[in-house]
């Protein structure tokens, strides 16, 4: 405020700026990945030596395409599905991946061929992904799919000729990422460390983008077009779980897909108990006490938290942030008030 020689006074007005909230720890994408449940289980027992051959990848400088690292992330990645696939349960003494009990909410399985070998993923991350999964899981026949009973859950048997297929695939699915691994940089250095597996590096990659077109996974077919490692050209990972929590959380009745019913102090919620967890450690210790549970079970296997210290307002942002990520945009719908009300004056 200031004033003339006249003494007439003068006000300017500045609008406050918000200061940068800067968000730390895993992406959307680093979070779904250990979602997958044969990640997940080796995570949790991983030697020193799983870790040393992770660290110790190395690829020519000369050899790194335009991404950076991305030749080198890709091979640690493809590691680490070979190691997990030559762990895989041969026999019933062999508990390392045995599914007896579900792992963190999984309650499907997907068999490459006659192989044998099968993978735990989650019905609910392959019908967001997929439209022809979603039909699927719903009992609708759609060639190329074979489902039958498994305990609990469903087996759905893919036409693919090795398990690497399926790992990739669920990567995709889960992180909106796929691991080259016909790329001869990777492929030379997972042949180097794994030369028992005997990977059809070949039938790999022609498999995936047969189940990638039958899936309608566009991105994807698109990237396996390229005869080497290229970048995703739309990413639709946190698109696609945005808009699934932006259609069920206020529905009534609550939808199948959400078996998770949250109580704040003015709105209930209703999610999925899969994500939650996969993106808070709250949630996720919450959902693997089984007895915890068990006991909030409502008719039809629903969980009711209690959480009525809480309201909508400010939770509304978390979830946005548990489902979308949006690491950089999701505090910027303050600016846009701000510059909003700002033109209004204006």
């Amino acid at each position: 405020m200031s004033c003339n020689e006249s003494g007439a006074f003068a006000a300017i007005r500045s609008d406050a700026r918000a200061p940068t909230v800067p968000l730390k720890g895993p992406t959307l994408e680093e979070d779904l990945f250990l979602l997958q449940p044969h990640f997940r289980r080796f995570a949790n027992q991983m030697t020193s030596e799983d870790f040393d051959r992770e660290t110790k990848v190395k690829v020519d400088e000369d050899e790194e395409d335009d991404g950076g690292n991305s030749v080198l992330n890709d091979t640690r990645v493809a590691i680490r599905m070979c190691t997990v696939l030559g762990r895989w349960r041969r026999d019933d003494n062999d508990s390392l991946f045995s599914w007896s009990v579900p792992l963190v909410g999984s309650d499907v399985w997907l068999v490459a061929g006659d192989t044998g070998v099968e993978v735990p993923a989650h019905s609910i991350m392959l019908a967001l992904r997929s439209s022809v999964f979603k039909r699927v899981l719903r009992g609708e026949k759609v060639a190329g799919f074979k489902v039958g009973k498994a305990s609990p859950g469903l087996k759905i048997t893919l036409e693919a000729r090795s398990p690497i297929t399926i790992f990739l695939l669920l990567q995709y699915i889960y992180t909106d990422e796929v691991a080259a691994i016909w790329d001869a940089r990777v492929a030379r250095a997972v042949s180097d460390k794994f030369p028992d597996l005997k990977l059809p590096f070949g039938t790999v990659k022609s498999d995936l983008k047969s189940l990638a077109d039958s899936l309608d996974l566009q991105p994807l077919s698109t990237i396996l077009n390229s005869a080497s490692k290229v970048s995703m050209p739309t990413r639709t990972l946190s698109t696609d779980l945005l808009s699934f929590f932006s259609r069920t959380y206020a529905a009534t009745p609550p939808p199948v897909s959400c078996d998770t019913t949250l109580l704040l102090a003015d709105k209930e919620v209703s999610c999925s108990s899969v994500l939650l967890r996969s993106r808070c450690p709250f949630f996720e210790a919450m959902f693997e006490d089984r007895d915890w549970t068990a006991n909030r079970e409502e008719d039809g296997g629903r969980v009711v938290v209690k959480m009525e210290h809480l309201k909508w307002r400010p939770m509304k942002l978390v979830f946005k942030y548990l489902h979308g990520g949006m690491e950089d945009d999701l505090f910027d719908y303050h600016r846009k008030s701000l510059s909003s009300t700002s033109q209004s004056r204006e």
